[in-house]
């Protein structure tokens, strides 16, 4: 088994890795060519989890090692295929992420203990839920409390996340139906205005029940009066 697979071959956690570049001299071609001659070159530094030791390697060489021990079934794909998007990620100037939650800021411990653990590289609270009988020797006191606190809010937040997911596409689905909704009353409030503007152009003006002094008068003018005979007494003197 290869020095890289030896300690990062642990499953649970990854091993923090870091990169940094040399320059690498070639003393025979810098007396031959009496100036210096050599070349950068990339240099992994691992560190296990729950230790302080760190090793050192060229990247190409680690990046051979890993491929072979991933065939041999010593080193997970995962693992590997991420620790290469780490060292891509440094080639192009980014910032290397934890795997996990930061130490660094977790407010379930004082900063005295968070310190502590960032000395020894426990960085992440999922590194210090799985630290073996190595952390805890190196954490010293305590040790025992600061596992059991990781572990019980990692089993937490595992908890919580299907609650969370839930809740989360209840409150979309909700949104969703108040814009339906909305929508919906904007078109009624649209149609009963144009049902409205309809009914006044439609309006028929209502029929004069009043009969003025202008149509008496021109309806005693229509009427011709009635001629009394020759001999008939008037009405009076009957």
């Amino acid at each position: 088994m290869s020095a890289i697979a030896q300690v990062i071959e642990r499953k649970d956690r990854p091993a923090h890795v870091r990169f940094k570049r040399v320059a690498f001299e070639d003393k025979a071609a810098t007396l031959q060519a009496g100036r210096w001659v050599g070349k950068d070159v990339d240099i992994v530094m691992i560190t296990p989890p729950y230790s302080k030791d760190i090793i050192e390697m060229k990247v190409t060489q680690w990046l051979s090692n890993m491929k072979q021990d991933v065939q041999n079934g010593r080193l997970s794909p995962e693992w590997a295929e991420q620790y290469e998007k780490d060292y891509e990620r440094w080639k192009n100037g980014q910032e290397i992420p934890l795997h996990g939650t930061p130490i660094k800021g977790w407010g379930l411990i004082s900063p005295a203990q968070q310190e502590l653990l960032l000395k020894l590289n426990i960085l992440t609270v999922e590194d210090l839920a799985g630290i073996n009988d190595e952390g805890i020797r190196h954490i010293g006191m305590g040790s025992m409390d600061l596992k059991n606190k990781a572990t019980a809010w990692l089993s937490q937040m595992v908890d919580k996340g299907p609650l969370t997911v839930e809740i989360a596409a209840l409150k979309a689905e909700n949104s969703e139906q108040k814009v339906k909704i909305e929508t919906l009353m904007s078109q009624v409030e649209k149609m009963n205005s144009q049902l409205t503007a309809i009914s006044r152009q439609d309006r028929i003006e209502p029929i004069k029940d009043e009969i003025g002094a202008d149509d008496i008068e021109s309806q005693n003018q229509a009427v011709e009066p009635v001629k009394r005979g020759p001999g008939r007494p008037r009405k009076e003197q009957q």
